[in-house]
């Protein structure tokens, strides 16, 4: 390995050194428009983390000129910021800046450029535009979409005077996503996916993920040769082709539902955009066979197009009106009285309003990027082949050659004014030495680096594990979505203890009881820290938590506090009511389901479950699926646990992996999700603080309600701040919400799979209660089969498989080996679970191994530990198996179990999982439920 190293390192030092004699070599001939200067190797992408991409380009214009010149990694990229260059660009030498560059995530999306959009200049792209032009965007087409239009909005105005009459604020924001999202996808496919539809929270999680996804950054865009390394390992990669199976999967069915010949006939044919090209395909009489995937790539490019751009443009024009009152008044008296489009067209002002909003603040402000098709040459200057291009049109509205008061929102700019939107008016288009030195400086880094490393031999005796590469050690390894099975699998190679070298950080991989133990009791004081890893620090407001904290004074202080007042068996008894009234609603929701023999869908109502009994419990407040607030709650709860459990490169390169999380937009997303959920908690906290609020049933009735108290009391030894709160708040949702509700959808699969089982355990329930409306907390006591069911599903599916990494405080050995300080150590208790030194027939559900057995789950026995062991044992614990077997108990008392029609046993995929904090089922468990009949045996 370590001559592998070696020869590696030479062979790049060797490389780059010849990279500088032919640059040296090679005369520079090219007169390139001007533009700051770059870094080497990564140009100016370094440049680009700004989130206000177009003002950031638009004030290097200011300081270059309206053509700047950048290097984006390993390609050439020309910003355009004035109107005659665009018009140079867009009109005069369009057939040499017409083509689009494929990048990874619109390439993807855009089944391999089979759309109209994305899709490079050539025949294919002549042809799909040909079939569009006349068959999908016709104005006889549009036209014919009028009525839906006109409906929806309709609908929207309806909305709005309900709460006008309520005198209620009204989301305009979300409501405009709504509105354009349902007409679109009626003129599409003919079904509606409005906010609070039964579909919609899966169209709209598919529909934004791809938005992201299309403008995310990629480095293998920018670095061909290692870039798709970098995507892999910050997760990109996986991320992109997750969201395109799914988005393919829900075009197939829509699809497949439309080719099905005894789907009812419509009453108009050819009433929808997938009609219309469905009825191209079948054809085959055009010089273009479209196939099902350009029909889908097309039906990409309306999503993206049609959504959040025409409403975002609403919201700019009503919120520009708000802050102009004289627009608003004249745009106001001359609508007065408006009724349908016909009379939209008399509205001049209203035009003009739309026309200045577009201006100031067009919907894609630097227009999808152009690439040029051959060297070219514009305003004085040479341009490479294959050039990315981008108009930045929101620097061209604000050109002041062209606009008078260009900063000013002024509608009347535009009154008696021949200037339209269609792209003829290029001032108006919204829809349209250095390197050398640090070159050789970088190779000689490298021989050195050669050098050193020959100089000092290998001393510590570290455990076996796989060859990694050089720089990245064992990174590009960890590719793998069900990462504890991919470690599992070395443990069956290398042994119970594996060294992996993570970029820069040692890591050591546990998969026995034996070295569990030793690591969690035995060594517990020098393997009992935690890593301080960019997500976790983030959202933990710099470790202020107990989960993430670092092992020391203020872990422990902050531990004493959540034993004694947060995690207490008084404090997790008092909240028996909220998790027993919790599991009787779902049970009332299942009988409804029951009595119409429908599939009840049990993941999404254990996830529902969970959050709101903890929310209930940590500040009073229900976020239930279906909730008037759920939707904030949820999107944030969703993207905390993305985070947290998300590839941070600068956690292993700190040298510089922030720049590439930075480029990627991981930073930004981080940063953003921590500022939305501290602006939540500080609205909660707020209230609670606020001395007018009415006061609660009982003091402290609450985990914030404690934690306030202790936070005024100021007698503890440490003094906690709003952020030590908040801090420990987010332990609490993290680990409560998906590992319980996860763990009660395994554990029904596993019955489901295995019947005898699942008889077992109802004949015990009913046997003992059969007569008993519900199964209260007392009487889950009594059910030994029943807590042997929920043992044996987290053997072999625990809810947090590699638990939470630890960190060695000093520089130890274990198991004959040593281990270096600052060592990452994942203890994989998924293996643990499967280790047939512990375990007879380890690959199989039988809960009868535990029945007569003293193996608990409380951390004493290291062949099962899902909840860890040891100081870092989870607080939360009996809360968690108190929610678990209070609602195991009462779906398998209440209710019998069937799959759904056309469905049988086998169909239930317990392999294909989602990763995250808490691995589950890639598909829903969908249930149907039978109604037990009380007393009957």
């Amino acid at each position: 390995m370590a001559l592998v190293l070696e020869f590696l390192i030479l062979s790049l030092s060797i490389f780059l050194l010849f990279l500088l004699i032919k640059r040296n070599r090679t005369p520079k001939k090219a007169c390139l428009p001007p533009g700051p200067v770059g870094l080497p190797f990564i140009g100016n992408l370094h440049q680009l983390g700004n989130s206000n991409l177009h003002e950031h380009l638009w004030r290097l214009s200011q300081k270059h000129g309206p053509l700047v010149y950048l290097r984006l990694g390993s390609r050439p990229a020309l910003i355009v910021s004035s109107a005659k260059m665009a018009r140079e660009i867009m009109k005069t030498r369009d057939l040499e800046f017409c083509s689009r560059p494929f990048l990874a995530a619109t390439k993807k999306l855009s089944y391999n450029g089979f759309d109209l959009a994305f899709a490079p200049y050539g025949d294919y792209w002549r042809e799909v535009r040909k079939i569009c032009v006349v068959h999908v965007f016709s104005s006889i087409r549009v036209q014919s979409f009028r009525s839906i239009r006109e409906d929806e909005v309709s609908r929207t105005i309806e909305k709005i005077s309900k709460s006008a009459l309520a005198c209620k604020p009204f989301d305009l924001t979300t409501e405009m996503v709504s509105l354009t999202s349902t007409a679109i996808s009626r003129a599409a496919f003919g079904k509606t996916y409005e906010i609070g539809g039964s579909d919609t929270e899966r169209f709209l999680e598919l529909l934004v993920e791809t938005q992201a996804m299309a403008s995310s950054l990629f480095l293998s865009d920018y670095f061909p040769c290692w870039g798709w390394l970098a995507d892999k390992l910050t997760g990109m990669t996986y991320r992109l082709e997750k969201n395109f199976e799914a988005f393919d999967a829900f075009y197939k069915r829509i699809i497949d539902d439309y080719l099905d010949p005894n789907r009812p006939k419509p009453e108009r044919e050819g009433s929808t955009i997938l009609d219309i090209l469905l009825q191209i395909y079948k054809d085959g009489s055009f010089k273009l066979q479209l196939t099902l995937d350009d029909i889908k790539a097309i039906l990409t490019d309306i999503f993206l197009a049609g959504t959040d751009t025409s409403a975002i443009t609403v919201n700019w024009a009503m919120a520009f009106l708000m802050k102009n009152p004289e627009a608003m008044r004249k745009a106001q008296e001359e609508v007065r009285g408006f009724v349908d489009e016909d009379d939209v067209q008399q509205l001049l002002y209203l035009k003009a309003v739309v026309k200045e909003t577009m201006r100031l603040q067009p919907t894609v402000p630097l227009l999808i990027p152009r690439e040029t098709t051959k060297e070219c040459s514009i305003g004085g200057y040479e341009i490479p082949t294959k050039t990315l291009v981008y108009v930045n049109v929101w620097a061209v509205g604000r050109d002041p050659e062209t606009w008078e008061n260009p900063y000013e929102f002024d509608p009347d700019r535009f009154l008696g004014s021949s200037i339209d939107l269609k792209g003829n008016d290029f001032e108006l288009t919204p829809f349209g030495a250095v390197l050398e030195f640090l070159i050789l400086s970088l190779s000689i880094f490298l021989l050195f680096l050669l050098i050193k490393r020959n100089k000092t031999t290998k001393k510590a005796c570290l455990p076996p594990g796989p060859d990694g590469l050089p720089f990245i050690g064992n990174l590009h390894q960890l590719g793998n979505s069900i990462l504890h099975e991919h470690l599992w699998r070395l443990s069956q190679k290398h042994g119970p203890l594996v060294y992996l070298r993570l970029g820069s950080r040692p890591a050591l991989i546990v998969s026995s009881a034996k070295m569990a133990r030793e690591i969690m009791k035995t060594r517990d004081l020098e393997f009992c820290s935690r890593p301080v890893l960019t997500a976790t620090n983030k959202i933990t407001y710099n470790g202020l938590d107990l989960a993430f904290a670092p092992y020391g004074d203020y872990w422990r202080e902050v531990r004493k506090i959540c034993a004694v007042h947060v995690f207490s068996s008084i404090v997790v008894q008092s909240f028996r009511s909220i998790r027993e009234d919790e599991v009787s609603r779902m049970i009332e929701k299942i009988s409804k389901s029951a009595l119409a023999s429908k599939p009840f869908n049990l993941t999404t109502e254990m996830v529902s479950l969970t959050s709101t009994a903890i929310s209930r419990a940590a500040f009073g407040k229900t976020y239930e699926i279906g909730g008037s607030d759920t939707g904030r709650f949820l999107e944030l709860l969703v993207e905390t646990k993305a985070m947290a459990s998300s590839l941070f490169l600068s956690d292993y390169f700190p040298c510089w992996g922030w720049l590439a999380d930075k480029l990627t937009g991981l930073t930004y997303r981080l940063e953003k999700n921590f500022e939305e959920f501290d602006a939540f908690y500080k609205g909660i906290i707020d209230d609670n603080l606020d001395p007018n609020r009415p006061k609660p049933e009982r003091e402290g009735s609450t985990i914030l309600d404690i934690l306030l108290q202790i936070y005024k009391d100021g007698s503890f030894k440490l003094q906690l701040t709003l952020d030590h709160i908040k801090a420990i708040l987010t332990d609490i949702f993290l680990a409560g919400t998906d590992t319980s509700a996860v763990t009660v959808v395994w554990a029904m699969a596993f019955l489901m799979k295995n019947p005898e089982a699942m008889r077992k355990a109802q004949e015990e329930v009913r046997g003992l209660f059969g007569n008993k409306g519900f199964v209260d907390e007392d009487d889950v006591q009594q059910l030994p089969y029943l807590k042997a069911v929920v043992k044996e599903t987290m053997r072999l599916q625990p809810t947090v498989p590699l638990l939470i990494p630890r960190e060695t405080t000093k520089e130890c050995s274990i198991g004959g080996y040593e281990i270096p300080t600052k060592t990452l150590v994942y203890v994989n208790v998924w293996a643990v679970g499967r280790d047939p030194e512990n375990w007879e027939s380890p690959f199989e559900f039988d809960p009868d191994r535990f029945m007569g057995s003293s193996i608990d789950l409380k951390g004493n026995d290291f062949e099962l530990t899902p909840f860890g062991a040891g100081r870092r044992i989870c607080p939360g614990i009996f809360i968690a198996l108190f929610t678990v077997e209070l609602s195991l108990a009462n779906l398998l008392h209440k209710f019998d179990w069937e799959m759904p029609s056309g469905m049988n046993r086998e169909d239930i995929d317990m392999n294909d999982v989602l990763p995250g904090i808490a691995p589950r089922m890639r598909d829903d468990l969908c249930l149907v439920p039978k109604a037990y009949a009380t007393g009957h045996k």
